[in-house]
């Protein structure tokens, strides 16, 4: 079985500071990242993570388990005076600058679905996550800019839980990227407008 590794991806040193940051960023090889709660045996289909040399690593925030390529973008904020109970409005106000950004890039007809997916034409192309630390809250969310939703399925599981708007259907046919739709988003373009 393959070791579930330390979390120790690029956002991570938003931990180390005291300010609010945002930092934008792209993996370098496929990840499969468990949510907080998530075990590799209940969410991961491990001979394909084997064969495709997958790293696999469990995040300190919520939500299910999710695949990290080179073909998506992980948006990564925290904030030190956000109201620590506010997470709807947290998460609402994170997925708006993602909206707005990939607005700037002519993406149309996006919206909010279930805790804080953001879906296009009934599909998920950002899924993002929350961890509420002592005195901060901290939001990532991968963005599927260029990704196959057939190779992201292999990986994982379908999950114990979903969102109303998923209608138990399989990953391939829940999950979209931005290419599939007909967008052709300049990464350098939307980091700046996030940055």
């Amino acid at each position: 079985m393959s070791e579930l590794q330390t979390y120790n991806l690029p956002d991570k040193c938003l931990f180390d500071g005291k300010g609010n940051e945002i930092i934008v960023w792209q993996p370098d090889k496929t990840y499969i990242i468990l949510g907080q709660r998530d075990n590799i045996e209940d969410a991961v289909e491990m001979e394909s993570a084997k064969s495709e040399n997958a790293v696999i690593m469990q995040r300190p925030s919520g939500g299910h388990s999710v695949v990290l390529t080179q073909k998506t973008i992980i948006v990564s904020m925290i904030s030190y005076e956000h109201d620590l109970t506010a997470i709807k409005s947290f998460f609402y106000n994170c997925n708006m600058k993602i909206i707005t950004a990939l607005q700037k890039q002519n993406v149309e007809g996006l919206s909010i679905q279930g805790i804080s997916d953001i879906v296009l034409n009934g599909k998920k192309i950002v899924g993002s996550s929350m961890y509420k630390g002592k005195d901060f809250l901290f939001f990532h969310a991968v963005v599927n800019l260029a990704e196959s939703p057939k190779y992201i399925a292999q990986f994982l599981k379908h999950p114990k839980t979903e969102p109303e708007y998923r209608k138990n259907r399989k990953h391939e046919e829940f999950i979209t990227s931005l290419a599939e739709q007909g967008y052709d988003v300049n990464v350098d373009s939307f980091k700046e407008c996030l940055v």
